[in-house]
């Protein structure tokens, strides 16, 4: 990722590129993490890396810790401040919230932003999932119900832009990663208004999303819900969930 935003032109602030590069490295599973393992994360030499995470400690995003440093809570400012200048966030959020609780089932919204899915509003149902997909994770676009259908919207020029840059990986036994597969998916999921997707993101995880559209048709978001595959049938969530689902996105998209 690193060489690829170094080779931009040079009218790019590349400063400010290798410093957003720092910060992201620190992911789940690597909350923590000492100069050497950023170095070698991001491709930099060590003394590049060690201003870029000191000018983040001195901005209040990382702190030190003997040799370790540390995301702090600031960086949900970041996330912050995005959703808060979107107004039908706030009033989409409650939409999710009351899903859930019809359902009793988990139920996420998520946005596409560049190539990647990120969470924006989460309600949790009763029974917590191993998978952990609250506000602000991201995850593969095409392992996803809520990514695949925002994937669908897009046309076919942009879907093959989309994984050259980002060719599909294996998370799971499940995971469809031939791209004319997915292609071929993704045309009936445009056909049909919806996605299930089938424990390719984690095993035993099942998911059925459909889309969140503007004022001139086009997918902003997507709503979906996420469930065990040992308690819901593909059949129950088309029969049972895909009403409430597509009542709710449309309650949203008038909101838009």
């Amino acid at each position: 990722m690193t060489k690829d935003i170094l080779d931009k032109s040079s009218d790019r602030a590349q400063s400010l590129y290798k410093g957003l590069v720092v910060l992201q490295c620190f992911s789940e599973g690597h909350a923590t993490m000492t100069l050497s393992e950023v170095a070698d994360t991001v491709g930099m030499n060590r003394a590049t890396t060690r201003r870029f995470l000191l000018t983040l400690v001195d901005l209040g995003y990382l702190s030190l810790e003997g040799k370790r440093y540390t995301l702090t809570p600031k960086v949900m400012t970041l996330g912050y401040n995005y959703l808060s200048n979107l107004p039908w966030w706030q009033l989409a959020n409650p939409v999710a919230e009351e899903i859930s609780r019809h359902l009793s089932e988990s139920c996420s919204i998520g946005v596409l932003s560049r190539d990647q899915l990120i969470f924006v509003a989460r309600a949790q149902g009763p029974r917590a999932l191993t998978i952990n997909l609250s506000p602000g994770r991201v995850v593969p676009v095409h392992t996803a119900g809520i990514g695949r259908v925002l994937l669908a919207d897009l046309n076919e020029d942009e879907q093959r832009q989309f994984f050259e840059r980002n060719p599909p990986t294996g998370l799971t036994p499940y995971t469809v990663t031939e791209v004319p597969k997915i292609r071929e998916a993704l045309v009936e999921i445009k056909k049909q208004g919806y996605a299930i997707v089938d424990q390719e993101l984690e095993v035993g995880l099942l998911a059925i999303a459909v889309p969140v559209r503007d004022s001139r048709g086009k997918a902003v978001a997507a709503i979906g819900i996420s469930t065990q595959a040992q308690r819901r049938t593909k059949d129950e969530l088309v029969n049972d969930l895909l009403p409430v689902l597509k009542d709710g996105a449309s309650r949203i998209s008038q909101l838009i």
